[in-house]
């Protein structure tokens, strides 16, 4: 097998192969320098862009903060105003519950008033008026046999006459009958015409809170219908004003006389809008207006703040120029400007006599040595005084000082 020697046999190293390779270097080819890794983070673009992108999330972060306090605020007023609101019938309902001798129902709803704002108008002092009546009323007897309550009878009309039925008193603008119909119908069968049956309930009770705020000055159960007609459909424009109104008039109602300030300040915003508008007893916005600003100026002027008085006295003549008012208006203007200093009287007097010479006087009226025996006068001069008295009197009275007249000093 001679083709097979050449791969037993020892390798020759190749001189060139072993030889270390020199690399020539290139002419006009500068050596490039090494380039530092992650160089794109320093780049301009990216850096304004990093800005940029913190920026918006700072300003989207305070944003979001500013509107969630907002909110949190518009929440809590909100709020207030409805337990505000709540309080207030509470206290009416109190006050009815007084006046027909259900005491204990008034204890109790002065109670949850007490409980919620001790500060609440005058509830701790009825609820202690409350509770000393209750106190000296004897107990009834608890043996005494008990009055069966009455059952409500129910309609017994179809469902198609009830609808027909409420149909034609929303027609006649009937609306008390139209609930009564409507709220028949949904008892007997919830799923009969749905939706016409709810679109009729927000008319009727919508229709029914306007008329007794606007008409029968009933601002409680108006604002009560116009929340159950919120169930079924949001208020129109005209609705919500009616709304606004009955707010304002009770929160006057609330201050009255008590705090009458606050009172001018909630039915001046109500004449603004609505100076006509009346309660159940005929007193309007502009009269509860015009009343408070009158206490307003009678508190202060008990107080002797004439300044403040003087103020409350000239808003309510601006409102209506009352000529029983007037003569108050100018007296407590007239304390508010003060007493005026005491009238000086002044008076300058010059008397100038104009005498003769008296050295002259005397030569005429002594005789000469040798002239005669029997003297003779001849008065060459007299004496004629001549006064002279222009008084000059300053005096300059004040509209609220009544000048007396001066006393001697000693």
């Amino acid at each position: 097998m001679p083709s097979n020697l050449n791969d037993t046999q020892a390798t020759q190293p190749n001189r060139r192969s072993s030889e270390p390779a020199t690399t020539r270097p290139q002419r006009g080819v500068p050596p490039q320098a090494p380039r530092p890794r992650r160089a794109w983070l320093r780049t301009p673009a990216l850096v304004f862009g990093l800005a940029g992108l913190a920026a918006l999330l700072l300003v989207t972060s305070a944003s979001a903060a500013l509107g969630w306090s907002e909110g949190r605020t518009i929440l809590y007023a909100t709020a207030t105003m409805q337990a505000g609101m709540q309080m207030l019938e509470q206290y009416n309902l109190a006050m009815e519950d007084i006046t027909a001798g259900r005491y204990d129902l008034a204890r109790q709803r002065l109670e949850f008033i007490y409980y919620e704002n001790p500060r609440f108008l005058d509830t701790g002092s009825k609820l202690i008026e409350v509770l000393l009546v209750l106190q000296n009323t004897p107990e009834a007897p608890t043996s005494a046999p008990l009055q069966a309550s009455a059952t409500p009878t129910q309609d017994p009309r179809t469902k198609e006459e009830l609808l027909q039925a409420a149909r034609q008193q929303l027609a006649a603008r009937e609306w008390s009958a139209a609930i009564d119909a409507l709220l028949a119908l949904r008892k007997a069968d919830a799923g009969y015409f749905t939706a016409e049956v709810d679109g009729m309930l927000y008319a009727a009770l919508r229709n029914r809170g306007a008329n007794e705020i606007t008409q029968q000055g009933l601002f409680e159960p108006g604002l009560y219908d116009f929340s159950l007609a919120a169930n079924f459909g949001p208020l129109d424009a005209q609705a919500s004003n009616y709304r606004q109104w009955a707010r304002l008039y009770l929160y006057g109602n609330a201050f009255w006389l008590a705090y009458p300030q606050d009172a001018a300040y909630y039915y001046g915003q109500l004449v603004g809008m609505a100076p006509d508008l009346r309660d159940a007893q005929g007193n309007s916005a502009f009269y509860r207006y015009w009343q408070s600003l009158v206490h307003w100026g009678d508190s202060l002027a008990t107080k002797e703040s004439w300044c403040e008085a003087s103020e409350a006295y000239q808003q309510a003549l601006a409102a209506r120029n009352d000529a029983g008012l007037q003569p108050t208006g100018e007296y407590a203007y007239l304390k508010c400007l003060g007493p005026s200093a005491t009238p000086t009287f002044t008076s300058t007097a010059s008397l100038t006599p104009s005498p003769t010479n008296a050295t002259a006087l005397a030569s005429a009226t002594l005789a000469s040595p040798g002239a005669s025996e029997t003297p003779s006068e001849t008065p060459a001069a007299s004496l004629t005084p001549s006064a002279t008295f222009t008084p000059s009197l300053t005096f300059t009275p004040s509209a609220t000082f009544t000048p007396q007249p001066p006393t001697a000093t000693p």
